[in-house]
């Protein structure tokens, strides 16, 4: 298995959201500029592994030592992500083209965001919705 079961999407969304509600959370993120190893990573997000957990881990078998998380399926959007529809084939594609979080100021203000905790809770409070919406029997 390669990809993320709905299951699994939603119960990494409720952790996202239980971590960001706590009075002590404090929003960050890190952009590595260290050429080889570029990475992103924020303490609120998918690109997040510890919000990992064995049903959720790429290697199941390697977990906890291994916790990269499941590929996430088209509807399984990141609370920061500014693109309207996921486009898995399109140039721009990974969070640090898409994301909130790493986009400049610019970007941030189109899209009204301020990178404080009661905005983070709301946009993880609004995916969550959208994907209970999604997942409502037609």
């Amino acid at each position: 298995m390669m990809y993320l079961t709905d299951e699994g999407y939603k119960k990494i969304l409720l952790k996202i959201r239980e971590v960001v509600s706590k009075d002590d959370f404090k929003p960050n993120f890190y952009d590595s500029t260290e050429p080889g190893n570029k990475y992103t990573t924020s303490n609120c997000g998918f690109c997040n592994d510890d919000f990992t957990d064995a049903d959720t881990a790429m290697w199941p078998d390697d977990f906890p030592s291994r916790r990269e998380m499941l590929y996430r399926k088209d509807h399984h959007k990141c609370p920061f992500d500014m693109r309207k529809k996921p486009d898995c084939l399109g140039f721009g594609d990974g969070c640090f083209h898409t994301c909130l979080l790493f986009s400049n100021s610019k970007k941030r203000k189109k899209f009204g965001f301020t990178f404080n905790q009661e905005t983070i809770k709301k946009m993880v409070a609004n995916t969550i919705r959208k994907y209970n919406d999604y997942k409502k029997p037609a």
